[in-house]
């Protein structure tokens, strides 16, 4: 039986990043406007009744680049999201050549996993992006940590079938990226199981690190999902370093004030750790409130899976604990500093009240 080949299909490539804690969209478009103009990133009308945001992200292209792969050399558009939640994503879009071979493609997959060239390249245009964008960012940060992740957005294929693509195509492969190693039955099944359909003619299979989407009608609802998971993935992972990072400092101010009286750095940090914990509280019910209003049964299933893949619950119980951790012991010291003012302060009165008598005991001898 010979190979299913690819009539028509694309790779996306993303890396997003985390630039800023707040971003002014009004301001960006302002920024934009005398470029290319911006193409305001439109919601499609499916999720747009299904997802509600507080502000459309701003989406522009920044030209096309060549990647250099051990398979060789492709041709990518460069698609650039901007969102208010501080996060940047950079999508390179790579269109697969028509009658593309199924076991060429996984070599393709294998080569994007093993190279580091759009790594470098994808924090170079970052950073170029974010220099252009610094008027519209608060808080501006230099977090080099990133998420990335592969979508396999194919629209037509030699087997039209589903049901047969499933049995000729070795898809757990392709989203393995495992082009030299047979995949156990054991984990072909597991994979396997995630796959979605709406339809007879589509499905979408999310994986940890890549997805594999069918879709005839080229519309991109799976896509933007999963990315609008993966941004909060990231800002999950930007406040968990954030949070060992304040911890880390705590620990250490406590190790220094060994033997000696707190210092009332303290009340900062407990102003800081409940200003953390808003503001994490914040983003929390934002995740939850995009749950709740997914009214789409298909995309919310969707939606849910790639979450249990993503562990964001994992993610934000984790730092659920570490801010219940950084709040108490900040509490806790913030309370001993205030014990050790009261204590000066009620040594202060003694002594005055002292002095007062002793003055008077001078006074009268005199």
């Amino acid at each position: 039986m010979s190979e299913v080949l690819v009539k028509k299909g694309a790779i996306h490539v993303y890396r997003i990043f985390d630039i800023a804690e707040e971003i002014n969209m009004s301001k960006v478009e302002q920024l934009l406007r005398d470029s290319r103009g911006p193409d305001r990133f439109m919601v499609p009308r499916y999720i747009d009744r299904a997802i509600i945001v507080k502000s459309l992200p701003v989406s522009f292209h920044i030209g096309e680049v060549t990647l250099s792969l051990k398979t060789g050399s492709y041709k990518a558009d460069v698609l650039v999201k901007v969102r208010d939640y501080g996060v940047l994503s950079i999508i390179y879009q790579i269109q697969v050549a028509a009658g593309t071979e199924w076991s060429e493609l996984i070599r393709i997959a294998a080569s994007l996993e093993e190279g580091t060239e759009i790594d470098q390249l994808a924090a170079q245009q970052a950073k170029e992006v974010k220099e252009a964008l610094l008027p519209a960012l608060k808080q501006p940060n230099d977090w080099k940590v990133f998420e990335d992740y592969i979508i396999y957005f194919l629209q037509e294929l030699s087997e039209p079938n589903v049901d047969e693509l499933l049995k000729r195509a070795d898809i757990p492969s392709l989203l393995l990226a495992e082009d030299d190693t047979v995949i156990s039955a054991k984990t072909r099944d597991l994979i396997l199981e995630n796959i979605h359909r709406y339809s007879e003619s589509d499905c979408a299979i999310v994986e940890w690190n890549s997805a594999f989407v069918l879709e005839p009608k080229g519309s991109h609802e799976i896509p933007d999902i999963l990315e609008f998971a993966l941004t909060h993935l990231l800002e999950m992972r930007y406040y968990d370093e954030l949070l060992d990072n304040r911890l880390g400092i705590l620990y250490d101010e406590i190790e220094h004030s060994k033997g000696r009286p707190l210092r009332g750095s303290f009340a900062q940090t407990y102003q800081d750790a409940s200003s953390r914990y808003i503001e994490f509280c914040e983003f929390i019910e934002r995740v939850e409130n995009s749950l709740k209003v997914v009214g789409d049964f298909y995309l919310a299933t969707v939606y849910r899976s790639a979450n249990r893949r993503f562990r964001l619950s994992d993610w934000q119980q984790n730092i659920t604990r570490k801010m219940n951790i950084l709040a108490q012991v900040s509490s806790l010291l913030q309370g001993e500093v205030n014990m050790r003012r009261s204590h000066l302060l009620e040594i202060t009165v003694v002594l005055m009240i002292a002095f007062e008598i002793i003055s008077a005991v001078l006074h009268w001898f005199h």
